[in-house]
């Protein structure tokens, strides 16, 4: 193939052949951020066209991923190649591969394709994509994702057969494929307990005023400076003001740092890009455009100024910063709570077509320093040094809450319990989940009384029986979606033959 391909990208394309053998024609390929997806994709067109003369079209919904799809194919030789995007000068009709962004294919008559690549697609669920996906029934549909969930539900089961999973964040981690990064939380955190939800995440100009609040706002640069100082840095904004407000807090303390946004003219879009590659500019803010698609290596710090209930969103933006670069640990500053809504962004997931990942101990191996912030394993802080005393502490009780069991801890372990059934409050879980927590960390059920203290807490709490109502409805549905998904994908016999498979 012209390329030496890691053991699961290699693993990760013979699965695919394995797929279409079986007679499923869509696969979704999940690959973590920063596992080379577009080098799959590469080596398979390159292969395609090499062995079987197959006519290809990969789309995507940004430009950067098109120019890195051109790019990744220009290194293996495959340089027949037509680009649909608005007017650019690398249009050719004629050529059998076609890199398309979406936008633009969606308003063209269609080229002809034996394999359809879909890039970043957790977004294949939308009309747009499926009307696309639709006419081409005989080709093969081959997606590629990080992060295959959608934030309004929406079930990848509807348009791919089958979920092939690749390499873990531990496997790649461990083969220094990508770098764990050190996650701080930040000293301060936004008000969110006002802030509405609209489509799924929070409502945009209600999130804009708790990030612009001068005791958030103010803290950002400080935070910087304590922990990422130096590095090159991508600070994620929830709009256009809060990010021209990040950059100009930067500015003012003699800091390089440039806004950018889906209005940037192309051309001054790539010499900022250009500015902070060569480390010319340290920090860029954006919007809404640096969060798929974008390498960048030397970017080693994330400024996550953008809560959000999207796990896809949260898991994209802190992927820019995991590729290796020299001897640079990436570190991560999480302004808006998101380690504790999603948990840390190189955690494993267990991803499904029906869209609702699991996690497997996401959160109960770490806990924040007190000293430095950061999320670590281990007490003394690993980091900074600091012992967290064993002294008795207060469990935080929001305005709504109304949790009644003791809110001191006498001990480690009475925290350990009362930290957990407040989670589980908040995500509507029964209160057994604290208990099945305690049970996993300490090798034994927690002591009668508190189990019962939970239980009269849950039953005199209408707000935590109604999310759990809701939670259990949910889930119901979407058991009997993945039970149809794995009915669908099991096939009464294999039938395509080798020879039938175009990569």
């Amino acid at each position: 193939m012209g390329l030496d391909l890691r053991p699961y990208q290699a693993a990760g394309i013979e699965a695919l052949r394995s797929h279409v053998r079986s007679g499923r024609r869509r696969i979704l390929l999940q690959l973590p951020t920063g596992g080379g997806k577009t080098v799959v994709a590469a080596a398979i067109i390159a292969s395609a066209r090499a062995n079987f003369n197959a006519r290809v079209l990969f789309f995507a919904h940004r430009l950067e991923l098109v120019d890195q799809t051109v790019r990744q194919l220009a290194r293996l030789g495959v340089s027949d190649i037509g680009v649909m995007r608005g007017d650019d000068g690398r249009t050719n009709p004629n050529a059998p591969v076609q890199i398309a962004t979406v936008q633009t294919l969606a308003r063209r008559k269609l080229p002809e394709a034996d394999i359809v690549f879909i890039d970043e697609a957790h977004r294949a669920a939308g009309t747009t994509y499926q009307r696309i996906v639709e006419a081409y029934p005989e080709a093969t549909i081959i997606g590629l994702s990080a992060t295959p969930c959608r934030l309004d539900g929406k079930p990848l089961g509807d348009v791919f057969d089958a979920l092939e999973l690749g390499g873990t964040y531990a496997e790649l981690i461990a083969d220094g494929f990508i770098v764990e990064p050190i996650v701080y939380s930040a000293s301060v955190l936004p008000d969110l307990l006002n802030v509405r939800t609209r489509m799924g995440d929070y409502a945009e100009e209600d999130i804009e005023a708790a990030m612009l609040a001068p005791h958030v706002i103010g803290n950002l640069v400080g935070e910087w400076q304590a922990h990422a100082e130096g590095r090159r840095t991508v600070a994620y904004a929830v709009t256009v003001a809060h990010s021209q407000a990040i950059v100009e807090r930067f500015t003012a303390a003699g800091i390089s740092a440039e806004h950018l946004d889906g209005e940037t003219p192309l051309r001054e879009r790539a010499a900022i890009l250009a500015r902070i590659e060569s480390g010319e500019t340290l920090v860029v803010g954006n919007c809404g455009v640096l969060t798929e698609g974008w390498d960048c290596p030397p970017v080693k710090a994330v400024i996550m100024a953008r809560p959000t209930k999207s796990l896809s969103l949260y898991m994209q933006c802190v992927g820019r910063t995991l590729r290796p670069w020299g001897n640079v640990t990436p570190i991560v500053l999480d302004h808006g709570g998101n380690v504790e809504r999603h948990g840390l962004p190189t955690t494993d997931r267990i991803w499904s077509l029906s869209g609702i990942p699991q996690t497997d101990k996401a959160k109960s191996e770490h806990h924040v320093c007190k000293g430095c912030f950061a999320y670590v394993r281990k007490n003394p802080c690993e980091l900074c040094g600091y012992l967290a005393p064993v002294v008795p502490r207060e469990i935080r009780e929001e305005a709504d809450v109304k949790l009644q069991v003791v809110k001191t801890a006498t001990d480690e372990r009475r925290a350990f319990f009362l930290l957990h059934l407040e989670r589980a409050r908040a995500r509507g879980f029964k209160p057994g989940f604290a208990s099945a927590q305690w049970k996993e960390k300490y090798l034994a059920w927690p002591p009668w009384s508190w189990s019962q203290e939970a239980k009269l807490a849950f039953a005199d709490d209408a707000d935590w029986q109604k999310r759990n109502s809701d939670r259990e409805l949910e889930k119901a549905h979407w058991l009997s979606v993945e039970a149809a998904n794995r009915a669908r994908e099991a096939p009464s016999e294999p039938n395509c033959p080798d020879d039938d498979i175009p990569f």
